[in-house]
């Protein structure tokens, strides 16, 4: 887990591949083999760094398929769309982005910490169909799957105890 030290200094330890955080976060780990569904291969893919937005609109887009470390800011400099129905820890982190999906379908969304997701449209949150684990050692937190039609959406990340998350956006039909 990423913690932000006294001084400010955030570790960096989204650098390394997720099968290999995951061996080092779960001693259990050590030389598993990771049996990774056809959907989720792209996890361990150079993550593309991206700053969250801090209030609606101008979110900076993900690319479906491609990894994605967020850099979400304090909740407290953070203005969502949607409340989300989980109220926010103590010292938690929050932020949107946009993510645009090609065709109607069901689109899977991976986290790899304690974030909790909400997809907008219109204003409103839309009702997950799944939750489930990521695959074991990972590294992947959570799996939350939604069935979007054709459109661009706002992906609103907040209660996260980390400040960086690794978010991945696929079709599990991919």
């Amino acid at each position: 887990m990423l913690r932000r030290t006294a001084t400010g200094v955030v570790a960096v330890m989204m650098a390394l591949t997720a099968p290999a955080w995951a061996q080092m976060a779960d001693p259990s780990c050590k030389g598993v083999a990771v049996e990774w569904p056809a959907d989720l291969k792209a996890w361990g893919l150079a993550a593309v760094p991206v700053t969250a937005a801090t209030a609606p609109g101008g979110a900076p887009a993900l690319t479906p398929g491609t990894p994605a470390r967020v850099t979400l800011a304090a909740k407290e400099g953070v203005t969502l769309a949607v409340t989300p129905p989980k109220p926010a820890g103590e010292k938690t982190y929050a932020g949107t982005v946009a993510f645009t999906v090609p065709a109607a379908g069901p689109y899977r969304i991976a986290v790899d910490g304690a974030a909790w997701i909400d997809v907008v449209a219109d204003g409103k949150s839309l009702d997950s169909t799944s939750h489930k684990h990521g695959p074991n050692c990972s590294g992947i937190h959570k799996v939350v799957d939604f069935g979007l039609a054709a459109g661009t959406y706002q992906l609103q990340l907040s209660n996260s105890p980390a400040a960086i998350v690794t978010v991945l956006v696929v079709s599990p039909q991919s």
